[in-house]
């Protein structure tokens, strides 16, 4: 079980303009390796390898001595984006305004020929910078190596916003502090009980939520 931090920063407004320049409207900047979300994701064996041992003599034997078995596995990393009403990847450090809506994308890419099981993400939103759109919640499976165009035009399903694994995969949660929506989670993860998700071999899964910045 391996967990896969992404730190978060928000970078506040410009200082005053000095030398009488034209003031820019209010707004904050937006680091996307500072957007904060884990992944656990349990990996099934990509490789699997068994040498007979000769009475733990460490020379290859009859197949009547001890036996070693070597397991690989991979860890997978989360990629989360925010991106433009159209869909654009917003590059690191853009300026968002207030009253502007973003995307925020969560996505695995599972490269190997085993499939990842158990997979499952969490995403602490700042509820007092963003405020969650209800019923945003999407989700998308695409081969892996997608661009971030092609992951943009596929397929997505909508999810339900609702806690509770017999309703689906995701949910969006107010856990306390200040109002509104301040954590989304895919997958089995402790707390929001949601339904179990699995990623194929050679394939990415995608989350996507809209939200509004404060």
């Amino acid at each position: 079980m391996t967990a896969h931090p992404l730190s978060a920063r928000l970078r506040g407004p410009a200082p005053p303009n000095r030398g009488g320049e034209v003031r820019r409207p209010k707004c904050v900047r937006i680091g996307l390796v500072a957007l904060l979300a884990w992944a656990v994701i349990l990996l099934a064996p990509c490789a699997l390898a068994v040498d007979n041992l000769d009475n733990g003599t460490m020379q290859y034997g009859d197949g009547s001595g001890q036996a070693r078995i070597s397991l690989f596995s991979v860890d997978l990393a989360l990629v989360k984006q925010a991106r433009d009403p159209s869909g654009n990847v917003l590059p690191d450090a853009a300026p968002v305004s207030p009253g502007q809506d973003l995307w925020f994308v969560l996505y695995v890419d599972n490269p190997t020929a085993a499939a990842a099981t158990d997979v499952r993400l969490n995403d602490q939103l700042d509820e007092t910078a963003f405020a969650y759109l209800p019923g945003t919640l999407e989700r998308t499976v695409v081969p892996t190596g997608t661009s971030d165009a092609g992951l943009w035009a596929a397929s997505w399903t909508p999810l339900s916003d609702a806690l509770g694994a017999p309703d689906d995969e995701a949910s969006a949660l107010d856990t306390g502090g200040p109002a509104g929506v301040d954590r989304i989670s895919v997958g089995a993860v402790s707390g929001q009980p949601n339904a179990g998700v699995d990623l194929p071999a050679g394939s990415r899964i995608a989350v996507r939520f809209r939200v509004r910045v404060k």
